[in-house]
């Protein structure tokens, strides 16, 4: 089957939190669903996620201390984040997109979409010696195109109109990957403005990340 994006959803509450498990996963996304901080954390060592959908008032550890922690991590740092919140004073979160609560799933699926769309991406597919790089380049607004390089001096070249086009032609690109032998060897973002680094935090958060550290590793 070919891959879908994948998702990490940090939410305490359980309702809304199955509520998004299950409107997620009927969109084409694979969700992970995780209902605090260090759970996500400890998901996050084994696992990379395409988009992070977080919660700030958490148990534990806050979404705002989780936040400087996955930014600080080496396998998560450029993962791009979504914040979905109810707290009234929401503090500067760099190049997470903001959703205040009540946020409806259909709001929810646009701002995951959107993010996606803006992100450069590569996928490396393999079988035997041969190989297939699909590559997916953001353009402003809607739109993007795929590009399909291999086997061989081969290249295809696809214009998305939208996010969901977009999609629909990825899956059906690396479905017949997948039917002729391929399996995916690495997806990877390749992105100048995914290297932009994040202003450190202040000292009170890094007190509480040493805090979280220890709590971690004991």
């Amino acid at each position: 089957m070919p891959r879908r994006p994948l998702l990490l959803v940090v939410e305490d509450d359980h309702v809304l939190r199955d509520l998004y498990r299950v409107t997620l996963s009927l969109s084409n996304f694979a969700v992970h669903a995780c209902e605090d901080g260090l759970d996500a954390l400890h998901y996050l060592d084994q696992s990379r996620p395409d988009v992070i959908v977080l919660d700030l008032d958490l148990p534990r550890i806050s979404g705002t201390v989780l936040y400087d922690e996955i930014r600080a991590r080496r396998r998560a740092d450029r993962v791009p984040i979504i914040v979905v919140s109810g707290l009234q004073r929401i503090p500067e979160l760099p190049e997470a997109v903001v959703l205040r609560k009540p946020v409806t799933p259909d709001q929810l699926i646009k701002a995951i979409e959107t993010t996606l769309m803006r992100r450069d991406r590569d996928w490396l597919y393999a079988r035997g010696r041969q190989s297939v790089l699909v590559m997916r380049i953001a353009h402003p607004g809607p739109g993007a195109r795929l590009f399909v390089f291999g086997p061989g001096g081969t290249r295809g070249d696809y214009s998305c109109v939208d996010m969901r086009d977009c999609l629909t032609q990825q899956a059906a690109i690396e479905r017949d990957l997948v039917e002729d032998g391929y399996q995916l060897l690495a997806a990877d973002r390749r992105s100048g403005r995914d290297r932009r680094t994040s202003a450190r935090p202040g000292p009170d958060r890094r007190r509480d990340l040493a805090e979280l550290n220890g709590a971690i590793s004991g």
